[in-house]
């Protein structure tokens, strides 16, 4: 059964599929097409590239390769970052996300921008390791250890070291109390304008070979297992903070039917909900992440990696709570995000990856530290837009007035139906009931 979708033959729903990944393309959807009964080659080719240098590195990307999946590539003009002015590409599915944070990010060019502040780019790795001997001795022999890793790290680092980056640490954790004879080496890297992840792991397989050649010399003190070598996604010593300040009265065009004093206690109430309760924490946070997640798949970084450290550094005095604080005192507004963000301009799918490049190019090619705090500006935006809906007319009309496009072509309605829909919609209120009872009237 396992060779079923190989040779061609019917596929049950309980085969296993072995060696898929050695077919070529056009064998892994003929499979896909017994398996499922469906012809799904003409659906899957309208999605290669018509340059065949470019479709050929996109091929490359991912193993088990079929076809493209796209995403919207936009925009979002008017972002104010340290005084310097941004269109900063997003890629995002969701419409209202781009339109929130241009409509956060123009009224805020005008009240000062986004000021950020760089508050560490250090990152980890960690090598983990069971040593059954004496922890006293393996804690008074470790500076010998110590030297041996970074001098048999040298060859690795040069590069990295030229560019101001390198191993700036290498410490040694007793985990013993929470695993019996569990410790680690925990590695710092400063990785300059790269991420850094292959450069991690690297010089930590090195070291984890160091020190099991080291240890082998003490054998009659105990026995030394490396388990695992692997850079740490928690990157709370890579953080960027962003703030928007302004006079309470500036707050008029955002307040709507409020007046800017009880617009700015509303905010504030809302964000202190969002710090007490984690109900709310996840969804406030995840409007944080609408913004940043967008930039940083847009730029070729690591969105996943990007996202746990950010939820682990908001759990980190032990309750989930808001990644941001505000403050309404003397008449001044002033609102800021904490994230950390581990990402790079070089290396990685960030020139590989054509679009990615073109991000970072439309971004006039900048420095991680200077990415770091667009980034964290893009996720402040909307964060800022999210809760200014929420507490004024609520999230539901401007993010249904957004997707109504998608429900006119969810619906199949044709280009007049959705013009007049679009004019029907204006002042009402927006749901799949309402607009499919408009196009059946």
């Amino acid at each position: 059964m396992a060779n079923d979708g190989i040779t061609g033959n019917h596929i049950s729903k309980t085969s296993i599929i072995s060696g898929f990944s050695k077919l070529n393309r056009d064998e892994r959807i003929e499979l896909l097409r017994n398996n499922t009964g469906v012809d799904i080659a003409p659906e899957l080719d309208s999605f290669l590239h018509s340059n065949p240098v470019l479709q050929q590195t996109f091929s490359e990307y991912s193993e088990n390769y079929l076809t493209n999946f796209f995403l919207p590539f936009g925009v979002v003009p008017n972002v104010l970052v340290n005084g310097e002015m941004y269109l900063v590409p997003m890629v995002i599915e969701e419409s209202s996300v781009v339109a929130a944070a241009s409509r956060a990010a123009g009224f805020w060019a005008q009240h000062g921008g986004f000021k950020t502040e760089v508050l560490g780019t250090k990152k980890k790795g960690q090598v983990h390791f069971i040593w059954n001997g004496q922890g006293d001795f393996l804690k008074q022999i470790f500076p010998k250890i110590e030297a041996e890793l970074y001098l048999n790290t040298e060859t690795i680092t040069a590069g990295m070291k030229s560019r101001g980056g390198g191993i700036t640490d290498i410490g040694l954790v007793d985990l013993t109390s929470k695993l019996a004879n569990y410790y680690q080496l925990d590695v710092v890297f400063e990785t300059a304008d790269a991420m850094g992840a292959n450069f991690i792991n690297t010089c930590l397989e090195e070291m984890a070979a160091t020190l099991k050649d080291f240890m082998t010399g003490f054998a009659q003190q105990g026995t030394l297992e490396v388990v695992m070598s692997i850079l740490s996604n928690h990157t709370p010593e890579s953080v960027v903070k962003c703030t928007l300040t302004c006079p309470v009265e500036e707050l008029a065009p955002m307040s709507g039917t409020y007046s800017p004093d009880d617009f700015a206690h509303r905010f504030k109430l809302a964000v202190q909900m969002a710090q007490a309760d984690v109900s709310r924490a996840v969804t406030h946070n995840k409007g944080i992440y609408n913004g940043i997640d967008g930039v940083v798949l847009a730029t070729g970084n690591d969105w996943r990696a990007v996202e746990a450290a950010g939820h682990a550094y908001a759990a980190q005095n032990g309750s989930y709570r808001a990644l941001s604080d505000v403050k309404v005192e003397d008449g001044l507004f002033e609102y800021s995000i904490t994230v950390p963000l581990a990402v790079g301009t070089v290396g990685g799918l960030t020139k590989s990856h054509p679009m990615a490049a073109l991000a970072l190019k439309m971004l006039r090619n900048p420095s991680a530290k200077k990415l770091m705090g667009i980034i964290a500006a893009l996720g402040m935006a909307n964060n800022f837009s999210a809760v200014t809906s929420l507490i004024t007319s609520g999230i539901q009309k401007g993010h249904m007035k957004m997707h109504l496009p998608n429900l006119l072509s969810q619906l199949g309605a044709t280009e007049q139906q959705k013009a007049a829909a679009m004019e029907y919609f204006k002042n009402k209120v927006v749901s799949y009931s309402a607009v499919s009872s408009f196009l059946t009237a």
